[in-house]
């Protein structure tokens, strides 16, 4: 889509709101043992296919930059950089030194990208079509924050064998934290998110914590920093910073909207949540939410609390499984990624199989393998509200936590039992418009996900109409379009607004 990259550009400004191969020589090796190689964009006419760069060479620059990256966030962004480098070169069965992590200093940029040439001064010119590297902006804030995030995209291109996770375009607005997307989207954006979750935890840098912790209340002061302006001002990132530290924490993105009511942008950003509704298997492969939070409670998970001394092999473990997923899958955009890494880790570390088995079901309220668990799960929260003190030890609910248990250990197959194909359907006759991003977008959905209030904004579409779409997704998702039309009880005039 193309609002992605623009989205991209669109959150390093906001942020900033709120707070040559011939001098190889002068990219020494971090702490970590990795070459770091800054680039800038090179305005020389030549023949590339891809972005042309020349090496910056200037000693006092190159020294400016290296004071940027002595960090943590950005030191540890280095360290899964040399850890993947050095899985996949493992995995190749090469003895090679870690290739240098190439930075591309751009305005506006922040994305990881594939694929660049390199020109040195005598104008010669150097192919890497398949290495992953980075575009930030040449700000020093950008490698206390963006710098770890983006890190993520560049790990997992790594791992994929310098591709990109494929995605689907089915959503009118780019991605953000609280929205449902599509699986690549998820899973790409889910795993970098995770990492900021990480760093805002056991960071100490203050330029971190700041930005995620609510640490200072400034009262009576003309900026967006104040108390007036605070959940408007974690929107205006769009990334919602905030909401990928204390939301994805609490794993509030397993459950659906609170907004019900028939406006796209509310449903998809809001980071309110009904705790009473649990997101589907499907919605949950679409959540980058979910996905971060997966994977940072699982980093975490245990008794007492952990260090980075616990903290830190456990995140290799799971980049190993991640390289054994790609190696052992083929990757399209309807992959179920979060159960195929699943799968990797319990093969790899069997050991660990019901540690991995327990966060998946525990974190999805088990809707992974279970048609009735947002049933259970809906009856149990509204218990509580009721003050209902047997709830405090429900057996039922313990019961059907180690039936799910023994299933999914028993033949992992059962954790794929609730899936349903992603489908796009659009309403062309509506349109979405996010005002920093130009022009709107045709409202655009995928049918076995789309949340309550963006189904009410189908032209002419009845309440009835809206509860049948839902009780029968939720009896079985759709298998096709065909099957949709036949079975989610739409008129034939409500199904002339759509576009499959």
């Amino acid at each position: 889509m193309n609002h992605r990259r623009n989205a991209e550009c669109f959150i390093i400004t906001c942020i900033g709101l709120l707070m040559s191969m011939n001098t190889l020589c002068l990219a020494r090796p971090t702490g970590n043992g990795v070459r770091v190689l800054f680039m800038e964009p090179d305005s020389a006419t030549v023949r590339c296919e891809m972005p042309v760069y020349r090496l910056v060479t200037d000693t006092n620059r190159i020294n400016a930059y290296r004071g940027w990256i002595d960090n943590e966030p950005a030191q540890w962004a280095i360290k899964l950089y040399g850890e993947a480098s050095r899985i996949v070169e493992a995995r190749r069965k090469m003895i090679e030194e870690v290739p240098a992590y190439h930075i591309a200093l751009i305005q506006g940029g922040n994305e990881a990208a594939i694929g660049f040439c390199l020109r040195d001064n005598s104008g010669m010119i150097q192919s890497y079509p398949h290495v992953p590297y980075i575009k930030l902006a040449p700000e020093d804030w950008v490698f206390t924050t963006t710098f770890l995030h983006e890190t993520g995209h560049v790990v997992l291109y790594l791992l994929n064998d310098g591709k990109e996770i494929p995605k689907s375009d089915l959503i009118s607005i780019p991605h953000s934290t609280a929205a449902l997307t599509d699986r690549g989207t998820a899973f790409d954006k889910g795993f970098a998110i995770h990492l900021e979750t990480l760093a805002s935890r056991f960071s100490n840098n203050s330029v971190v914590r700041e930005r995620y912790h609510h640490d200072r209340y400034l009262f009576g002061i003309a900026s967006i920093q104040s108390e007036y302006h605070r959940q408007v001002a974690d929107l205006l990132t769009y990334s919602q910073s905030r909401a990928r530290y204390h939301d994805v924490a609490e794993n509030d993105f397993a459950f659906c909207s609170a907004f019900k009511g028939p406006d796209y942008l509310r449903v998809q950003l809001e980071k309110s949540r009904d705790y009473s509704c649990l997101r589907s298997a499907d919605q949950l492969l679409q959540s980058e939410g979910f996905y971060a939070s997966f994977f940072y409670s699982f980093l975490l998970r245990g008794s007492v609390v952990p260090t980075l001394d616990t903290v830190n092999p456990r995140e290799d473990r799971m980049l190993r499984a991640l390289a054994f997923m790609f190696g052992s899958y083929q990757i399209s955009p309807q992959s179920p990624f979060l159960l195929w890494f699943t799968e990797s880790y319990r093969k790899l570390y069997p050991q660990e199989a019901p540690d991995i088995i327990e966060a998946l079901l525990e974190l999805s309220h088990g809707v992974f393998v279970d048609q009735q668990a947002s049933a259970i799960w809906r009856d149990h929260y509204l218990g509580a509200l009721r003050l209902d003190m047997s709830e405090r030890y429900n057996k039922s609910i313990l019961d059907s936590l180690s039936r799910w248990r023994a299933d999914a250990l028993e033949d992992p197959r059962v954790l794929y039992s609730c899936l349903g194909p992603q489908i796009r359907c659009a309403v062309p006759e509506d349109s979405v418009k996010l005002v920093a991003f130009g022009d709107a977008s045709v409202l655009s959905f995928d049918v076995n996900t789309v949340e309550e209030g963006v189904i009410r904004m189908i032209p002419q579409i009845s309440d009835r109409q809206v509860r049948s779409w839902l009780k029968e997704r939720e009896k079985l998702p759709y298998a096709d379009v065909v099957d949709f039309k036949n079975r989610s009880g739409l008129s034939k005039t409500v199904l002339e607004h759509l576009m499959f």
